[in-house]
């Protein structure tokens, strides 16, 4: 089990971006949250398998209107107890 918060940058915003991460995350049964942030960049925070989380990055970048142009990803403690993944905002 791994936490990792992602910092998203690029047409991340506008184009359903966290509503497609929750989607996928749900799917690979990731947890965490997403939200905006002022400057245009999106924030996430990922709980589950490396490998899922992986497939969760590379899902996002295959999306057809979202463009990912950088991706910073950052280990963090896990969230005990953490049961969903939640759009913020």
């Amino acid at each position: 089990m791994k936490r990792y918060k992602i910092l998203f940058k690029g047409r991340v915003q506008g184009v359903g971006f966290r509503y497609t991460s929750k989607v996928i995350a749900d799917k690979l049964n990731l947890t965490g949250t997403i939200e905006n942030l002022y400057n245009g960049d999106v924030e996430c925070y990922i709980q589950g398998s490396e490998q899922n989380i992986d497939k969760f990055i590379q899902d996002m970048k295959n999306q057809r209107y979202i463009r990912i142009e950088s991706i910073y990803k950052t280990q963090v403690v896990i969230m005990e107890g953490e049961m969903s993944y939640k759009i913020i905002g």
